[in-house]
């Protein structure tokens, strides 16, 4: 079946925020400032909210490499990124929607605001008319070749692209020496754990995510409780765990997955690499045809001439 056959309508659903904006910093500093915090923790390192026009290239390289996307909703926090103006009067216009905090958090408003992508992404299913299948995108993550609805969805499968790894607590080094688990793979294993995977967990890279709005709806009708605990950290916390590995976590369980890696994602950050690196990755998914995504993290850790390389090179892929 091609992109182009009958198939359930698929939404995509990305995350923003602008750091820079000054009602988002006055909120994010009275939150600190309640919580006796004279500067910032790691959780609330500026890198996780500022933004350098990312959004703009993420959006554009879904509008043209997956033109079969029903609806692209933006969620953020009372704020309006500059390409919805862009869209006004276009064929974008009805494509493109935003979506408040306040509209998914609908019951849940004392947990606002919040400043915890972990606690956004566990009512992203609240989203009024998204459809039961949907890819779910960072913002900084962006198509750079076609794909098409089998690379995400086969009948009623989805397809999932990670690998299985054992959890910290279970390797026998774990008995001898405390290991020091960094965030993101802390609350992967969470989440495997509330799923029932007690041993291994299914490791997710920094790529679009294929979900079942219908998955994380009937398991937060089930436990009602696990939901307002997710919800109510303004910042990450170790304990919590992550709605979008829970759910692969979930569809596993039912068999109802394809394992492929055949598309593969390229992740930069700048933060760690060094331009030398970049360009050499940037060479990499020019080069390799199984590269579909790029991820481009900490953009604003980034020399000024770094950033002008890597979205020159990001402008090519998807404007031209």
């Amino acid at each position: 079946m091609s992109s182009h056959s009958i198939h359930e309508p698929v939404d995509a659903v990305i995350t923003w925020v602008d750091g820079y904006d000054q009602a988002h910093a006055e909120k994010l500093a009275s939150y600190l400032a309640k919580m006796g915090l004279d500067k910032r923790p790691e959780t609330a390192a500026p890198t996780r909210f500022n933004q350098q026009g990312e959004l703009d290239y993420c959006v554009h390289s879904l509008l043209r490499f997956a033109p079969w996307l029903r609806t692209i909703y933006i969620v953020t926090d009372a704020q309006t990124p500059p390409l919805m103006k862009t869209f006004a009067g276009t064929p974008h216009e009805n494509k493109v929607k935003l979506i408040d905090h306040r509209e998914i958090f609908l019951g849940f408003e004392h947990c606002l605001p919040t400043f915890n992508s972990l606690a956004i992404e566990s009512v992203l299913w609240r989203i009024k008319g998204l459809a039961n299948h949907f890819i779910y995108f960072n913002d900084d993550c962006f198509l750079i070749r076609p794909v098409h609805y089998e690379d995400f969805f086969r009948d009623s499968k989805l397809v999932f692209r990670g690998n299985w790894k054992t959890q910290t607590e279970k390797k026998w080094l774990s008995y001898f020496k405390k290991n020091k688990l960094n965030e993101h793979r802390k609350v992967q294993e969470n989440s495997a754990r509330l799923a029932g995977w007690q041993r291994k967990f299914f490791h997710l890279p920094h790529a679009p995510f294929p979900i079942k709005k219908a998955t994380l709806e009937n398991f937060f009708f089930q436990q009602p409780e696990l939901l307002a605990q997710n919800l109510n950290h303004p910042l990450r916390d170790q304990r919590q765990f992550w709605p979008i590995s829970l759910a692969h976590h979930l569809e596993i369980k039912t068999k109802e997955v394809v394992f492929d890696n055949s598309l593969a994602t390229i992740t930069i950050n700048p933060a760690t690499h060094n331009p030398t690196k970049i360009r050499n990755k940037l060479a990499q998914a020019d080069k390799k045809e199984n590269v579909s995504f790029v991820c481009m993290q900490s953009m604003d850790t980034a020399s000024k001439a770094t950033q002008n390389m890597m979205f020159e090179w990001l402008a090519k892929k998807i404007f031209c």
